[in-house]
């Protein structure tokens, strides 16, 4: 397959009241649609955004049905899967992607697994998943996040799963670590892994991921974003200075959307709350939780504080994305003043 240069990390649109809000079908709906028009080259529909890994089976399974049957056919979906919910759903879920024609089915370490585990340990979960989804020829990407799955991946464990069972099925390997050193650049770094599509998921070491990234000549990393989610157009300008190679531009602009995703995160060590910024856009609330005014107001404030105006602007236009959400007419006076 051709591996997108760039996929939206798809917010989960809800409605309802606590203590669980349900999925919005209709703003799923218009969110895709906008996503696609702002020229979005694929989504990932999974248990992300913020604290949506607690989402439950099927949940989980209701956003993958909707998704597919709502999102524009012409841009791709992909979908990642938890381990921890058990061998029997995963199958069941993998059939499901392929019967609804997903791209790409990601898999992470479960969260189940001790944090003390040894590589055996994560092989042993994730190989009989990959040597499925290849028996379904469905390609397989694996994902790394260690402050939800407790485990990161390492590029040696991504090695015994590309020689294993199955392994033929892997296209990419989707990197959300705190570290870029200690992630990323191992497995650009890494022999015998050059077919992979890195995928930086670390949304503040984008530009570098980008910049070793063409290093061999063809760019060998990609993005999955939760961010790009409220920042469409700035990370297609991000992507756009990429292709021409000018990486001043690109540390620029990515040092925004790094503003912007320090004003949702509490904790250095921990990734951002994008349910913040999925407010804003008029996408509701958490699933299980309230974004307060204080949060809202953190995120505004550091959007009305960027040095460049193009900068604020595209991030304007992309959280007014859909046009009518809480923010709608604070995110036009900045766009106006």
């Amino acid at each position: 397959m051709i591996y997108p240069s760039a996929t939206v990390a798809c917010f989960d649109p809800t409605h309802g009241y606590l203590p669980r809000r349900e999925l919005d079908h209709e703003r799923l709906q218009q969110f895709l649609q906008k996503l696609s028009s702002a020229g979005a080259e694929s989504v990932l529909i999974a248990a992300s955004t913020g604290q949506g890994h607690l989402r439950t089976v099927e949940e989980l399974r209701e956003f993958f049905d909707v998704a597919a049957n709502v999102a524009p056919p012409t841009l791709p979906r992909m979908g990642l899967l938890r381990p921890e919910d058990g061998v029997e759903i995963n199958v069941e879920l993998l059939q499901l992607l392929k019967q609804l024609d997903y791209a790409v089915g990601f898999l992470r370490p479960g969260s189940n697994l001790d944090p003390a585990c040894s590589d055996h340990d994560i092989v042993e979960q994730l190989q009989p998943l990959i040597k499925l989804a290849s028996e379904l020829q469905l390609p397989v990407g694996l994902y790394s996040i260690s402050d939800v799955s407790g485990v990161p991946l390492t590029a040696q464990v991504v090695q015994r799963l590309v020689d294993g069972p199955g392994g033929e099925a892997i296209v990419a390997v989707k990197v959300t670590e705190a570290s870029y050193e200690d992630s990323t650049l191992t497995f650009l770094e890494a022999a015998g892994l050059e077919h992979l599509r890195i995928v930086q998921g670390w949304d503040p070491h984008l530009a570098r991921a980008l910049q070793d990234g063409a290093n061999a000549g063809n760019q060998r990393c990609g993005i999955t974003s939760g961010p790009m989610s409220f920042a469409i157009y700035q990370y297609q300008h991000i992507l756009d200075a990429a292709a021409r190679q000018d990486w001043t531009e690109v540390q620029l602009a990515q040092l925004a959307v790094t503003e912007m995703f320090e004003s949702m995160q509490d904790d250095p060590r921990y990734f951002a709350d994008l349910q913040r910024a999925k407010y804003i856009m008029g996408l509701g609330h958490p699933i299980c939780g309230q974004v307060s005014s204080e949060q809202v107001g953190r995120v505004l404030q550091a959007l009305r504080q960027l040095p460049r105006r193009s900068d604020r602007d595209r991030l304007c236009q992309s959280l007014d994305l859909l046009g009518d959400g809480p923010c709608h007419a604070t995110l036009q006076e900045m766009l106006q003043s």
